[in-house]
């Protein structure tokens, strides 16, 4: 399962990058076509807005896959490891709770998207596909969060090697 998970965040990171490039690009072109020709591109910044929300989301679970996320560690080096893995875990619970809750209050500005059939101003784009891509990166990062979080109960409880996740001989 966790190659499943694995290959699903690689992919929406990838995707991701397709619209980090996509974003650059048409600003890169807007700015020259508004200073070159005074022609700039409508509806840049709704297309910019929606593109930055599928970078910002679909790339969260592969953080949670390697364990990038920013952690400071003030006490790990003068506790023992297993409690340091014990915080872990607990740390790892917390952002579990925490995206789970995140997608949950997201569903119903999701299904007003729908009933109301919120759009754009300028290019009328539905904004339930922007909370569709918001919402699977979030549900993607919950299975991800989940799967981190089975990983660090096993380190805390000794099934997993060592602080690290690298085996100890």
């Amino acid at each position: 399962m966790i190659d499943l998970v694995s290959a699903a965040a690689r992919f929406l990171t990838r995707v991701a990058a397709v619209f980090l490039l996509a974003m650059v690009a048409i600003n890169v072109v807007d700015v020259g076509l508004r200073e070159g020709l005074n022609a700039p591109i409508f509806g840049t910044h709704e297309i910019v807005v929606f593109m930055l929300a599928a970078v910002a989301f679909l790339a969260i679970p592969e953080v949670f896959l390697r364990d990038q996320h920013i952690t400071i560690e003030l006490i790990d080096q003068v506790i023992p490891d297993r409690a340091a893995n014990w915080l872990r875990a607990f740390g790892s619970l917390c952002a579990l709770v925490y995206i789970v809750l995140l997608a949950w209050f997201m569903g119903q500005p999701a299904l007003d998207y729908i009933e109301f059939n919120e759009i754009t101003m300028d290019l009328q784009i539905p904004l339930i596909w922007q909370a569709a891509l918001i919402l699977t990166g979030m549900a993607t990062a919950a299975i991800a969060a989940f799967v981190l979080l089975l990983r660090d109960i096993g380190r805390a409880t000794g099934q997993d090697g060592g602080r690290d996740g690298r085996r100890t001989e």
